[in-house]
């Protein structure tokens, strides 16, 4: 017993050290960023982390910027007409779509949630946003973004494919029988398949002059339909 209750401290206490400056540290090293600005956007406090995927120092953003200068032109548009009015009316926003824009111009796609801080004087306010990369998840919505327009592109070229074919099924002309109106028609199976049962005339062998309508022997897996 003795034993284990010297092994549980000294556990106790390799946690505490651990521990003991945490806080700062996962703040700033975080796997995602954080930023608090003013109400007005100014940017007041940013993690390293956002500042490595931006490429700027602090000095050139704490102060300096405004939280929508780090976005695309159309994130700022969006941020002016939509994000910030939200903030200021209902004090959070959540899981929003936006693009930072990188000291060398280059784009990161992230999605942000943030809240409105009121602190206890009741007139001081901040916005704490969180930033997390979303450039993986961009890449794989782009992806099946791909797969879904090539399948669209197979399936097209398959319906035409199938139009063409069904259509070639269909006699050129009928012949004329005096005192007939007739015309062809072709019931397809399938938009995506070709076959079905289409309706011709025939010369009758056993009167002449006399034409029968008889189904063409061209026929789908569908059910079979009744001479007309």
């Amino acid at each position: 017993m003795v034993e284990a209750d010297d092994h549980n401290e000294t556990a106790d206490e390799s946690l505490a050290g651990l521990l003991e400056d945490d806080a700062e540290d996962l703040y700033e090293h975080a796997p995602c960023g954080y930023l608090s600005t003013l109400m007005d956007g100014t940017v007041a406090r940013i993690n390293t982390t956002l500042l490595e995927w931006l490429g700027y120092r602090r000095d050139e953003v704490v102060g300096r910027r405004r939280f929508a200068d780090l976005l695309s032109v159309g994130g700022r548009i969006y941020y002016e007409t939509h994000l910030g009015p939200t903030l200021a009316m209902h004090g959070e926003v959540n899981g929003i779509a936006l693009e930072l824009v990188t000291a060398d111009g280059d784009r990161i796609p992230v999605l942000v949630t943030a809240a409105v801080k009121v602190f206890d004087d009741g007139g001081t306010r901040l916005i704490r946003t969180t930033v997390f990369d979303a450039r993986d998840r961009r890449a794989y919505e782009q992806e099946l973004l791909r797969a879904r327009k090539q399948a669209d592109r197979e399936r097209d070229r398959a319906r035409t494919l199938a139009t063409t074919l069904q259509r070639t099924l269909l006699p050129p002309t009928l012949m004329t029988v005096p005192g007939v109106d007739a015309a062809a028609y072709y019931h397809p199976a399938s938009p995506d398949e070709v076959g079905g049962d289409f309706y011709d005339l025939f010369p009758s062998r056993t009167a002449p002059g006399a034409s029968s309508s008889v189904t063409s022997p061209a026929r789908a897996p569908s059910p079979p339909r009744s001479p007309r």
